[in-house]
C-alpha cells in the first residue's frame, strides 16, 4: 500500500536528521512508528486513571439538580 503524509519543513528536518543517525529507510522510520502508534493506543485503558478520580465535594447531588429540572413544554412524541 503507497501512502503519501505532508510534513511540516520543521518535521521533515527532524525525520531526516532521525532516519539519518538511525540508519534506516524512510518507509521502515514510518513503519516504526505507526506501529508505535497503534500499540500505544491499544494499552490506553479507562480504568488506569478514571478509577483514582475523587468526587467533587462542593458539586450537588445528581437527584437534587433533577428535582430541579422542569418538565417539557410539550410532548415531542
Amino acid at each position: 500500500m503507497n501512502i503519501s503524509v505532508y510534513l511540516p519543513n520543521h518535521l521533515k528536518r527532524r525525520f531526516d536528521v532521525y532516519i539519518r543517525n538511525n540508519g534506516i529507510t524512510q518507509n521502515a522510520a514510518i513503519r516504526k512508528a505507526i506501529e508505535l502508534l497503534l500499540k500505544n493506543d491499544s494499552n490506553k485503558k479507562w480504568g488506569d486513571w478514571v478509577n483514582q478520580l475523587e468526587p467533587d465535594a462542593g458539586f450537588p447531588d445528581i437527584e437534587e439538580i433533577r428535582r430541579d429540572l422542569k418538565p417539557p413544554k410539550e410532548n415531542i412524541f
